[in-house]
């Protein structure tokens, strides 16, 4: 059986050029961070003839667990109005089964976030409205996209700032609309607020590690981000589960 393309969306062109990595059997698009933007992403994925969908890039911890560089592969997507989705069981399996060989590697259930958690309480707020593992802005929209179109999808995340941690405000603007780093944004910021230079610190080091775990993901997935084997249609539920 040929392979069939799988469409990976990022929410920042740094884990786009990671993704890349997976080779000539993905398609990879990056519109830039939060629902909408992931949900052109994957519809344009759609049309250029994807055959499942992937979340994939960092994620926000929410349990003291979920440290920097932990990897996810969550079997569902809980949401604050209490809704679950269930990844696709067989996909999923598989690139847990590669990904558990070299790393740790999870798959408890992922929070659907609509705005950045920048501060502890922010994460503790998410936590308690979902008992999410940790979080992103990105994975719901690209599941909503699959359901419509029918197709598998997964999601494979990297913890990039654990739940103790509060951001500095340069992260709140080093990011353009499009997902790329700005790092004159950054520069600026700084020099308004010196006092978060350990913090940035802290944070590209987070990130370092979440960068790590995904290469390594992109690594072990071998063929199969490219689906080479057929996938169930993913599920979904309104209810959340306990």
């Amino acid at each position: 059986m040929r392979n069939r393309p799988a469409g990976i969306v990022t929410g920042l062109q740094l884990e786009a050029r990671i993704a890349r990595k997976a080779g000539s059997g993905v398609l990879v698009s990056c519109r830039g961070m939060g629902p909408k933007r992931a949900r052109e992403a994957a519809e344009e994925l759609v049309r250029r003839g994807a055959r499942g969908l992937v979340s994939f890039g960092f994620a926000a911890g929410l349990v003291a667990e979920a440290a920097p560089g932990m990897l996810f592969v969550p079997s569902t997507i809980r949401t604050a109005e209490g809704g679950m989705i269930t990844t696709d069981m067989i996909w999923r399996e598989r690139l847990l089964g590669n990904f558990r060989r070299i790393m740790e590697v999870s798959d408890a259930p992922l929070a659907s976030v609509r705005r950045p958690l920048s501060t502890y309480l922010d994460k503790a707020s998410a936590w308690a409205r979902t008992q999410g593992a940790a979080a992103d802005m990105e994975s719901a929209a690209v599941a909503a996209v699959a359901r419509r179109a029918g197709l598998p999808f997964v999601v494979v995340r990297a913890v990039a700032d654990p739940v103790d941690f509060n951001l500095p405000p340069a992260a709140a603007v080093a990011v353009g609309m499009d997902g790329r780093i700005r790092p004159w944004r950054l520069l600026m910021s700084l020099w308004r607020h010196p006092v978060q230079m350990r913090a940035l610190r802290e944070l590209a080091e987070h990130a370092r590690r979440a960068k790590g775990a995904l290469r390594k993901a992109v690594m072990a997935s071998g063929q199969d981000f490219a689906l080479n084997a057929d996938a169930k249609k993913p599920e979904s539920r309104n209810t959340l589960a306990h």
